[in-house]
């Protein structure tokens, strides 16, 4: 098939000449245009959104019938919805010229792909259903533009993710597939809703009996947020009939760095309201008052609520997770099924050689789906810190010796641990402020040997400290200096459990733009298969451990430009040795201000 492209136009549109200049176009007129599409093929077929709907889509219609041809309408707003019907293969706004040229380079790349698949296989498509059948229509693979959320993201997945957040939120979270009106009374299944109910309040206000579009108020205002967050392609916060806020964030699919908007995730966040903003409420949703005051009340006695930043980081993440889920089936269906049919007869580069590989989608899979996991521990620690608090309480209440005040003590320390490993976890996933100053690392030291030198005795471990006069003071962050050293000494205690000698030496390097900082210990150190593996979080070959405290280590080094290496020999003991840089240099090459963070 010639990529060309027919478009049907009265001369006077203002994308007709950008896009002609761009591509192998060849324009007419209504009345040439089907001996046109007689004549030979074209890979797409291009009209204006006002020309298309005409005589209820017939001209769309009509070239369908007529021709395997994509077909592309050009919209008159920016702030039309993106709705999808099987009459266009693609909705183009000429206002993003940008994205206008992209997402008319991919549908060329379909319509390519389809024409080497039904050459090759000379019009038998039995094979292209096998494993990705969401992706496939009559005519081959379908453009990333006519795919429906609903079908195309693992529908388990997207329940699995709305009701993770409706538990942890403790709200009402619904994945709203792109609809052209409130998708709860969609007759097609592709465009049902993935919906969980959280809270009493939430469900008493969710059944309100006053009617919107046909839905109570809440789901019509998710629809509408869901709407507006598709439309402007970015996270977007609106009134909740209940009276919290609605937040809502887009999932799309990327193909070729287009964003194909498939619906949108979204959450109620923020306070249950009280008072005469409650009646206000109760009225308007025409509910009973005292039966909205109760649940309110019981809303607000139950866990915490979330800061609202916490949350709106949560949510963006989980539907950050689902389109980079979605593109990486979608991106990996299309590779196979272009190679599945490559014919030597392509004009365009190979696929393979412009295609991002599948390994590089699916680690941004895996980086979104740990961003994910570090909000939702971070949330953990909200219900986490009300159990405590409980359990002090019940355990301050019973006489010292009381059996059940060991066991209540012995709960609190494992709180206490599992905070601990949850604050070094989000240490590990934070992205957040690195603050050098110019730092005296001998006094710094100075003041940690104080802090370690009673658990020392107590373990009849010596300390020596040497300290070469001369070494500069260095651009640091002193309190992430601090934790690396106590990391490291506290491990030289653990590997010497009969005692030793812990020996911490700083000096310049010869050069004068490094400083060395060494940690010597004389215990059982580190077998040879374990050094491949130092810094990896997680990993730990002590009973109690966690694995996390070296792997921060490691992670404050290299924040300051810096760098770890390890000697060690069994039953001889372990040397960490820190390269620091006396100035740090960020990303421009320019030296770090000592009085400003700087942003990681």
């Amino acid at each position: 098939m010639t990529q060309e492209i027919l478009m049907l136009s009265d001369g006077y549109e203002p994308w007709v000449d950008s896009l002609s200049k761009k591509f192998p176009v060849l324009n007419v007129s209504n009345k040439e245009l089907l001996k046109a599409l007689q004549d030979r093929e074209f890979a797409v077929v291009v009209l204006s959104r006002k020309r298309a709907q005409e005589d209820d889509w017939a001209l769309c219609k009509d070239v369908r019938s007529k021709t395997r041809a994509l077909i592309a309408v050009v919209q008159q707003s920016s702030l039309e919805p993106p709705v999808r019907m099987a009459w266009f293969d693609d909705l183009l706004d000429p206002a993003a010229k940008e994205e206008f040229f992209l997402r008319v380079d991919n549908l060329l790349r379909i319509a390519e792909a389809n024409s080497c698949y039904f050459s090759r296989k000379k019009g038998n498509g039995e094979e292209k259903n096998g494993r990705w059948p969401q992706f496939f229509g009559t005519e081959g693979f379908i453009p990333p533009f006519t795919v429906f959320g609903s079908t195309a993201i693992d529908r388990e997945v997207a329940r699995n993710f709305v009701k993770l957040l409706t538990s942890v939120l403790n709200t009402t979270a619904t994945f709203v597939p792109i609809s052209p009106s409130p998708p709860w009374l969609a007759k097609d299944p592709a465009l049902a809703p993935v919906e969980y109910v959280g809270m009493p309040y939430c469900r008493t206000a969710g059944e309100s009996p006053v009617r919107i579009g046909g839905v109570s108020p809440c789901r019509y205002a998710r629809w509408l947020v869901s709407i507006r967050s598709v439309i402007e392609r970015r996270a977007v916060v609106l009134p909740c009939p209940g009276g919290l806020v609605l937040y809502a964030c887009p999932v799309c699919l990327e193909f070729f760095n287009v964003l194909y908007p498939l619906g949108a995730l979204v959450a109620g966040v923020g306070e249950v309201p009280l008072g005469g903003e409650l009646v206000k409420i109760g009225q308007r949703l025409k509910i009973s008052v005292p039966l909205l005051r109760e649940r309110a009340g019981i809303a607000r006695t139950m866990v915490r609520r979330s800061e609202k930043a916490a949350a709106y980081q949560l949510i963006e993440s989980a539907a950050d997770y689902l389109t980079k889920e979605v593109s990486y089936r979608y991106n990996t269906a299309f590779q196979e099924y272009f190679q599945a049919g490559v014919c030597q007869e392509l004009e365009r580069t190979p696929l393979k050689q412009e295609y991002v590989p599948a390994a590089l989608e699916k680690a941004e899979r895996l980086a979104a789906m740990g961003k994910l996991a570090a909000g939702l521990i971070h949330e953990i620690r909200n219900p986490l810190t009300s159990v405590r608090g409980f359990i002090q309480l019940l355990s301050e209440k019973k006489s010292a010796g009381d059996q059940e005040r060991e066991y209540l003590d012995v709960v609190l320390s494992e709180i206490d641990r599992v905070n601990e490993i949850i604050r070094n976890f989000l240490f590990l996933a934070r992205s957040g402020e690195f603050r050098p100053v110019k730092t005296d690392l001998d006094r710094l030291i100075r003041e940690i040997l104080l802090v370690v030198e009673n658990q020392a005795a107590l373990k009849g471990i010596e300390i020596i400290y040497k300290h070469e006069p001369g070494t500069p003071e260095i651009q640091a962050d002193p309190e992430q200096i601090k934790q690396v050293m106590l990391n490291l000494i506290q491990n030289a205690f653990q590997a010497m459990p009969f005692g030793g000698k812990l020996t911490i030496s700083l000096y310049p390097e010869p050069s004068g733009n490094q400083v060395i900082l060494e940690v010597a210990d004389t215990g059982v150190g580190i077998p040879p298969e374990h050094f491949s593996r130092l810094g990896e979080a997680f990993f730990t070959t002590k009973e109690d451990g966690t694995g996390l405290g070296l792997a921060i280590s490691y992670r404050i080094i290299e924040d300051h430009r810096g760098r770890i290496t390890v000697h060690s020999e069994e039953g001889k003991g372990s040397c960490f040795l820190l390269k620091l840089p006396v100035t740090i240099e960020n990303e421009n090459g320019d030296s770090a201000r000592d009085d400003s963070p700087r942003q990681k």
